[in-house]
């Protein structure tokens, strides 16, 4: 298998411009011969923005569920199915309008698929007309736009020719109170250059700056850890006990030497979960949460097998 395929993550809400985004992305794509994949999600029963994708790229559509709760399972299915047959250079990922930028996420990391592929940017497309009138919805879409925004590394203000110059200051204002790390650009029908977004996630801001954003303003990460070497249990345990409130997931699958199963761990905001199972998963950990400090982790899993030998 090839490693590191990038993934691209397509955020917003209803009718913000995101099929836009990807059509414009992928004839972009094509122009630099990159061999691109796409998964789709829709709420109903019928795929209604594919049919403008074209034939020329490989998709995958997950209908009748939101990506990021009934259809978690499905998309670890479907990313390997495109990972495994079509070996693409990029895959790019549009969520339903009502999927929230962290369970995107989630569902990308399988400890199966996270050590072959790369998330390199969440990008949130915002409506900035919507943006405006936003206060029109319940308190709970509102608090689903505000998060799409909150959780972006690239955030899109599209259809900013529909409102006025002094509304485009308000609403730059607005969303880089929310999130300061990400970079904004006024776009009309979704239209900037793919080399805008092309920069990393991880590479975003300098590093004088980068704690001081994390820390606040919740950027989200995810690393990835393999096993070599059965664990004591009870050591586990008591690591994943003492993980901060910062660290959101942990899953994957993990052998202690107390019992020779393949265990499988799920870790949901300080509630861990094991239970052992036949199976033969690479024996992988993937942890998701806000300004991860990656090289203590990393310390501290390989501890976890040194001491447990």
């Amino acid at each position: 298998m090839q490693a590191n395929v990038e993934i691209y993550i397509l955020a917003g809400f209803l009718g913000s411009g995101k099929s836009t985004l990807l059509k414009n992305l992928l004839i972009e794509e094509n122009e630099k011969n990159r061999k691109v994949a796409v998964l789709m999600n829709e709420l109903g029963e019928l795929s209604v923005d594919s049919g403008i994708i074209g034939t020329d790229v490989s998709i995958r559509e997950l209908l009748n569920g939101c990506i990021c709760c009934t259809l978690k399972d499905e998309v670890e299915i479907q990313l390997l199915m495109l990972y495994q047959q079509e070996q693409p250079d990029v895959i790019y990922i549009e969520a339903t309008g009502v999927a929230h930028p962290i369970e995107i996420l989630d569902a990308c990391m399988s400890p199966v698929i996270a050590p072959h592929v790369h998330v390199k940017s969440i990008i949130s497309v915002v409506d900035s007309k919507r943006w405006l009138d936003r206060n029109q919805l319940n308190n709970q879409l509102q608090k689903l736009i505000e998060d799409q925004v909150k959780y972006g590394d690239i955030i899109l203000l599209n259809k900013s020719d529909c409102i006025s110059a002094v509304e485009r200051a308000y609403v730059q204002e607005e969303i880089t109170k929310i999130n300061t790390r990400a970079q904004q650009f006024f776009t009309t029908f979704a239209d900037v250059p793919l080399s805008k977004l092309r920069i990393s996630r991880e590479d975003m801001g300098n590093s004088d700056n980068e704690t001081v954003h994390v820390h606040h303003h919740l950027h989200i990460q995810a690393m990835t850890y393999q096993f070599h070497k059965m664990l004591s249990k009870e050591r586990f345990e008591t690591w994943l006990n003492s993980l901060p409130s910062t660290i959101y997931r942990v899953k994957g699958f993990v052998r202690f030497k107390e019992n020779p199963l393949v265990h499988v761990v799920q870790y949901s905001y300080g509630a861990p979960y094991l239970f052992g199972q036949k199976i033969n998963f690479p024996e992988n950990l993937v942890l998701i949460g806000s300004g991860l400090d990656k090289k203590q982790l990393m310390m501290e899993l390989s501890e976890l097998e040194i001491l447990s030998e």
